[in-house]
Formats: structure tokens, C-alpha cells, sequence
């Protein structure tokens, strides 16, 4: 049974952006050219959890197309 999914504070996302430096870590892009998001490495569909460990900066595009997969499923 997939985890339910709790949101994740503006303090706690901040402080992921800051520690990747404001950079999606896929795919390099930064502001302002793209809208970064907070992407679950292990998809909170596969049980990954919200601690700093298995959570990244993704440019919107690369969180939209890694989607609930882990990366180990992309080829």
C-alpha cells in the first residue's frame, strides 16, 4: 500500500533548493528560466518519505517526467 503523501513546509523546501544550489540536480537548469520543484528521489507511490535524504531540486520538467518512478527505472 502506497504512503500517504504530507506536504512539504516552505522552511523545509527552502532549505532544499539552498543545499542544491537553486539548481535542478537532473538536468542543471536554475531560475529564472524554469519553475523548480522538490522531487521524492524513491516516489512517495514506492514508500519514500520526506526527509532530506530522498528529496531533491527538479526543474519542472524533469519532476514531471521522472513522475512517480524511481530512477533506477528510467532508462
Amino acid at each position: 500500500m502506497a504512503k500517504k503523501r504530507v506536504g512539504i513546509g516552505a522552511k523545509k523546501r527552502f532549505e532544499i533548493f539552498k543545499r542544491d544550489g537553486f539548481r535542478c540536480m537532473y538536468c542543471g537548469a536554475h531560475p529564472p528560466s524554469v519553475l523548480l520543484h522538490v522531487d521524492h528521489v524513491k516516489p512517495v507511490a514506492e514508500g519514500g518519505g520526506n526527509d532530506e535524504l530522498n528529496l531533491v531540486t527538479a526543474c519542472e520538467r524533469c519532476n514531471s517526467g521522472k513522475g512517480a518512478r524511481p530512477l533506477s527505472a528510467i532508462p
